[in-house]
């Protein structure tokens, strides 16, 4: 069973490892001005390699889609994580160190180039684990329904939740994580689109948890490939959180908010689709 699944995987999967093999050794060896953008060459084989698994497991890749459903994975990705960037400007959670190693320019186009990864990471890294039919059809306790008002109360706690760091940055730099989640599932609810609430209330949790452990294996890869580099892309400084124990540059009660921040992910794609529909399709 399992040599059928590897002789499954299509070739772009084989191209991705080896382009993973190429450029692991290098980012973490060589120590260079530009060494560090490998990063972007290992998230493309990451992608390649984790999306043929997929592929291999059900016969269904995101990968050879429409390219303007790429295009817009990686315009929106970027986007989305940005919003975390303007966040960080008061909170200060974390530094890049090649700021320093680039000029401005250079600097903003590999930061974005490395932002646009985020969305197709965390898709192909949740479509992997969906692929798994146990953890896919997971059941469980039923959410109450909630009225009209509860789910209007819950959209602004979102917002506040984004709000508020950029005022007590100090003491809200945990509920930034769940502020777009709260923000716009609810709205997707109540707008009849792909809701993680109603799934929830109708006893389906597999997307849960299928985003949840996409949440927590890319941050890992996150971390680890950032640790192991031979300068360091970037560092933190959480508050109260510095002294704790660590898992690479991170410690460790701040990969609680990487499942957050996929659940985030997943509302602003879903909210983005109602969009599309409303308005038309794109191309």
């Amino acid at each position: 069973m399992r040599d059928s699944l590897v002789r499954r995987v299509p070739l772009y999967g084989w191209i991705g490892l080896l382009l993973i093999a190429a450029s692991w050794p290098a980012y973490w060896t060589v120590s260079g001005a530009y060494s560090e953008d490998l990063f972007i060459l290992l998230w493309a084989g990451y992608v390649l390699v984790v999306d043929g698994l997929g592929y291999a497991r059900t016969g269904r890749s995101l990968l050879t889609g429409p390219p303007v459903r790429w295009l817009a994975l990686l315009a929106a990705g970027g986007a989305f994580w940005f919003s975390f960037e303007i966040e960080n400007h008061a909170l200060r959670d974390w530094t890049y160190l090649t700021r320093a190693r680039h000029g401005r320019l250079t600097f903003d186009l590999v930061q974005a180039a490395t932002f646009a990864t985020v969305g197709p990471v965390l898709w192909v890294t949740t479509a992997f684990f969906r692929s798994i039919p146990r953890l896919a059809e997971s059941r469980g306790p039923r959410l109450p329904r909630l009225a009209p008002g509860a789910l209007g109360g819950l959209s602004v706690a979102g917002a506040v939740c984004l709000a508020a760091p950029m005022l007590w940055p100090r003491v809200a730099f945990v509920p930034v994580w769940f502020g777009w989640f709260l923000l716009l599932d609810p709205l997707n609810a109540a707008l009849g689109g792909r809701s993680l609430i109603r799934q929830a209330q109708a006893g389906r949790w597999g997307t849960w948890l299928a985003l949840t452990l996409a949440g927590l294996t890319a941050g890992a890869f996150w971390e680890g490939w950032n640790n192991g580099s031979a300068g360091y892309m970037w560092t933190y400084h959480v508050p109260y959180f510095d002294s704790a124990p660590h898992l690479f540059q991170m410690p460790l009660p701040g990969y609680l908010g990487y499942p957050p921040f996929v659940l985030s992910a997943y509302a602003a794609y879903q909210s983005g689709v109602l969009i599309v529909r409303r308005v038309g399709p794109i191309g």
